[in-house]
């Protein structure tokens, strides 16, 4: 982190060279803010549920097939669904490619909506598996396995 002079704050802040008291405790405050903000972002990893992840693409399928309007909070699901699916998939044919134990053998012409329909049934019938990362490959792998 930048060590910064409270003065030099006050300047690169447009406030110039100021010293009081009052904005040194805003300064102290700001600096506590931000190096507040930027722990809080590294520190917190985001993991999706496999049920909600399921109900957004469940979206995605209804939006696909005109089944419900066309609105910001349909088409936010929906860009959620999409954009996790083809990067969870595009992880696991990675994986696949480097992993002696993970194989799975997705065709070349499988759509996105394909694979959004069969994890929203793998979900369906297991709702033991929670996470939507575990339930997505789990599903790769029943779905796609690769032919001895």
């Amino acid at each position: 982190m930048v060590d910064l002079q409270f003065d030099q704050l006050f300047s690169l802040l447009g406030r110039g060279n100021t010293g009081g008291n009052l904005h040194r405790e805003r300064a102290t405050i700001l600096l506590l803010v931000l190096l507040a903000a930027s722990f809080t972002s590294s520190s917190l990893a985001e993991t999706r549920s496999a049920q909600d992840m399921a109900k957004e693409c469940r979206v995605a399928v209804d939006l696909s097939q005109g089944r419900v309007e066309k609105n910001f909070e349909n088409t936010l699901f929906t860009g959620e669904c999409i954009g996790y699916i083809q990067g969870a998939g595009d992880a696991s044919l990675a994986m696949a490619d480097n992993v002696k134990w993970f194989r799975v053998c997705v065709p070349d012409n499988t759509s996105t909506m394909t694979l959004i329909q069969k994890f929203i049934a793998f979900v369906d019938k297991n709702p033991k598996y929670t996470l939507a990362s575990t339930a997505f490959q789990l599903m790769l792998a029943q779905e796609y396995p690769c032919k001895k």
